[in-house]
């Protein structure tokens, strides 16, 4: 299978495309593991489904944008564990509690650390990474230099690296 690779400057617009994308792919078809690293995050909308357009994905899902803790929560609960890493902000507590809470703190590992840079998504097919924060500037304002790959060498060394970071399963 051939690699997509993506290395741009993406608008404000691409880049919540691109999440929608990635996260519709990994409500199909479940990551064992995902990881999410991100200094700063924030609960997000993430999946555009004001036309019910994503019921079949899930039926119990409104007729609105779906947050990333609701994302997460049903990967969570069809057998994907999440690893969030990030810094133990106040910006970032009220993301993490509710994500605990939605989860029951089930297939859900936060870590946190003062010194986080590191910004990306990873799971068992795809590589996202670059400057991008997990806030709303992040995805629809601030102009973002990233990359989607989804090389399988490439995921393989990440894999590595997240999971002698911040735990996980290869």
């Amino acid at each position: 299978m051939p690699s997509r690779y993506i290395h741009s400057r993406l608008s404000s617009r691409q880049v919540p495309d691109l999440l929608q994308t990635i996260f519709i792919s990994e409500l199909i078809n479940p990551s064992q593991c995902i990881w999410l690293v991100s200094p700063w995050i924030s609960d997000i909308s993430i999946i555009d489904n004001t036309a019910n357009t994503f019921l079949c994905l899930e039926p119990l899902w409104c007729r609105e944008r779906i947050r990333l803790s609701q994302v997460l929560t049903t990967l969570a609960s069809r057998g994907t564990t999440i690893y969030i890493a990030t810094r133990p902000d106040t910006h970032n507590r009220s993301f993490i509690e509710a994500l605990q809470v939605k989860t029951n703190s089930i297939n859900c590992r936060i870590h946190t650390t003062e010194e986080l840079h590191t910004k990306g998504i990873l799971g068992d097919g795809f590589y996202f990474a670059g400057s991008m924060n997990f806030t709303y500037n992040g995805i629809t304002i601030n102009e973002e230099a990233v990359t989607y790959e989804t090389s399988a060498e490439v995921i393989a060394e990440q894999k590595l690296i997240f999971t002698n970071r911040w735990g996980g399963v290869i």
